[in-house]
């Protein structure tokens, strides 16, 4: 399974903690690493990142950028 990881502004903290991520403190960032999910054309969002930082509950305007790791 692939999995990505999503480096976030340090403000995404509390939300992090709230959705029971496990994150990393990085360089001036949270690192946060989960499996990808399919993406999905019919979605309401059509951008396959913003559409991953919605099934974890996570603010898109919170994270800085996401990339793969495996």
């Amino acid at each position: 399974m692939k999995q990505v990881l999503i480096h976030c502004k340090e403000s995404a903290e509390d939300l992090l903690k709230d959705r029971e991520l496990f994150f990393t403190y990085g360089d001036g960032e949270l690192d946060v690493i989960v499996p990808d999910i399919e993406y999905d054309p019919n979605h309401y969002y059509v951008d396959p990142d913003e559409q991953l930082c919605d099934e974890y509950g996570i603010d898109y305007d919170l994270v800085n950028c996401i990339e793969l790791v495996s």
